[in-house]
């Protein structure tokens, strides 16, 4: 990507950020056409670089250019927003419905159906901020057009598809993880733990924010938890979808925030020696019987055994004091032992935790 002094002929606003594409003549007036809800007379932060490119095949052409504006506009809003692979629809009072999946899972597919009924926002990615606006992406669709070539995707206006517009002002109001198969059960509320583990996998940049794990838990008790849909095919679930944003959300669950916390600072007081400590985690949430644990980029559940033991390990503590919480909690068991120290051994080699050699 590169800014440049003169303005592009083609100026779309994606996510809230402008962005401009350096074509003329006729691949500018398609363009133009495919991005009709999103042209904009302002001044681009970037201007999406064409090297590469085959100019040759638009098709293909057309394609790429709206990958690299996506692109362009994720790592332009990286750090201030939760940024989700989902389509997202809103109705006549700004209340927006995110579908979250992973490319399969059919979320071109919901759009194109639910945009018949309620406002289009995107089809692929729905950028929000902490107050929960959504700020939209009305890219062209990826539609086959012709059933002898299903592998040929051609860039659609929402226009020339017929979905309807969205109000100027959007916010996200409730959330469903798509998962396409042979399970055709429909909806169902998900627990926060799990749901807050599978959105992580379908977002951009999300460790760049402060509080990741806080942050996702915050929208979902604001959206009123999170559905999963299990379907075979999407038009069957259309009125359900719809009908969801006037479904009683899900009171949110008590939960506790564990900020993260650097415990391989040198700077820091030495662990005793023989003692398990916590590894550097970025972010934690934790619920009744469930603990969300982002170290890195990735997100652990834990339960049972693994919650107990990570919060014991506030501070450093050897296998036997260990051992020793766990049987005043639980009380003793015949293999106490053995399930201790196997759990401390997989939370280890997950990253969760340094063994004592480790950390002494």
């Amino acid at each position: 990507m590169s800014r440049g002094g003169t303005s592009p002929e083609v100026v779309v606003e994606a996510l809230g950020v402008p962005i401009g594409i350096p074509v003329t003549g006729a691949a500018a007036d398609r363009l133009r056409r495919q991005w009709s809800r999103a042209l904009t007379d302002r001044e681009p932060a970037t201007v999406v670089d064409l090297e590469h490119l085959d100019g040759h095949d638009p098709v293909a052409l057309d394609y790429a250019l709206t990958s690299r504006v996506t692109l362009a506009a994720l790592d332009a809003t990286a750090g201030s927003r939760v940024n989700l692979h989902a389509g997202a629809v809103a109705d006549d009072e700004g209340r927006a419905l995110a579908v979250v999946g992973a490319s399969g899972a059919g979320k071109t597919t919901a759009v194109h159906h639910l945009a018949r009924r309620l406002g289009y926002l995107s089809d692929e990615t729905t950028s929000v901020d902490e107050g929960l606006l959504v700020h939209p992406h009305p890219k062209p669709l990826s539609v086959i057009t012709d059933a002898d070539a299903p592998r040929v995707k051609q860039s659609l206006s929402p226009d020339d598809l017929g979905l309807l517009r969205a109000p100027a002002t959007s916010y996200l109001h409730r959330i469903v993880l798509l998962h396409r198969g042979e399970d055709d059960s429909g909806l169902a509320p998900l627990a926060p733990a799990r749901a807050i583990a599978e959105i992580v996998s379908q977002t951009s940049s999300l460790p760049r924010l402060e509080d990741p794990v806080r942050r996702l838990a915050d929208m979902l008790d604001a959206c009123g938890g999170a559905w999963g849909l299990r379907y075979r095919e999407l038009e069957h679930w259309v009125d359900d979808l719809v009908g969801l944003l006037d479904v009683e959300g899900q009171p949110p669950l008590p939960r506790l925030h564990h900020p993260g916390r650097r415990t391989d600072d040198p700077a820091g007081d030495d662990p005793a020696p023989h003692a398990w400590v916590r590894a550097s985690w970025r972010d934690a949430v934790e619920y009744d019987d469930e603990l969300v644990v982002m170290v890195g980029d990735r997100v652990h559940v834990l339960a049972g055994l693994g919650v107990v033991l990570w919060l014991v390990l506030e501070v450093p503590r050897t296998t036997d004091d260990l051992l020793a919480e766990v049987r005043e909690l639980w009380g003793d068991h015949p293999d106490a032992v053995g399930l201790v120290t196997g759990a401390l051994e997989l939370l280890a080699h997950e990253g969760l935790l340094r063994a004592p050699d480790a950390a002494g």
